[in-house]
């Protein structure tokens, strides 16, 4: 059975340029395997909202320092954690960066009642950004080896918040 993990990060807030959701491999021998990547509008007050451009993007030769961190939850609780993995937001970023997606989100709270985009952006089946390697076998997941790294980037837009979830396997 694989180990598989998902790394939550809560509520977000936007800023410019911002690493939203990241995790780096650092281990020599270990790899992970980006499965399912999905992004939900977690902004419940009333906001002026912008529209931002996130990219999402995998690093070579990356680095990451001084980001806020998150536990990964396991789905078996018996299996380890990643050996050597950094998991966060924020911080600063280094590396060789290779765009993956470009999306465009609203930042605006959402209204239930109203199904304008800021509504369809908290609805689960419809917010997942990357899904590769579950449904089609021949389809490799996206393999983070040794300095390697997947970020959600927000490139610009400063309003509300963002959850990111990111669910993986360790090898």
């Amino acid at each position: 059975m694989a180990n598989t993990q998902t790394a939550y990060f809560n509520g977000v807030a936007f800023a410019a340029t911002k690493n939203m959701a990241a995790i780096m491999n650092t281990s020599p021998t270990e790899k992970i395997k980006i499965r399912r990547i999905g992004l939900l509008n977690a902004q419940t007050a009333a906001v002026t909202g912008v529209l931002c451009a996130i990219e999402l993007r995998k690093y070579t030769s990356a680095t990451l320092t001084g980001s806020t961190a998150i536990t990964p939850v396991k789905h078996d609780s018996t299996l380890a954690a990643p050996a050597s993995a950094v998991i966060g937001h924020a911080g600063t970023i280094g590396g060789t960066p290779e765009l993956l997606r470009r999306i465009f989100w609203s930042s605006d709270e959402a209204a239930i009642s109203t199904g304008t985009l800021d509504e369809w952006e908290a609805m689960v089946p419809l917010n997942i950004i990357w899904d590769a390697g579950y449904y089609e076998p021949s389809a490799e997941p996206l393999t983070l080896n040794q300095n390697e790294s997947i970020m959600v980037y927000n490139v610009s837009g400063a309003a509300g918040l963002l959850d990111t979830w990111i669910e993986f396997t360790v090898v």
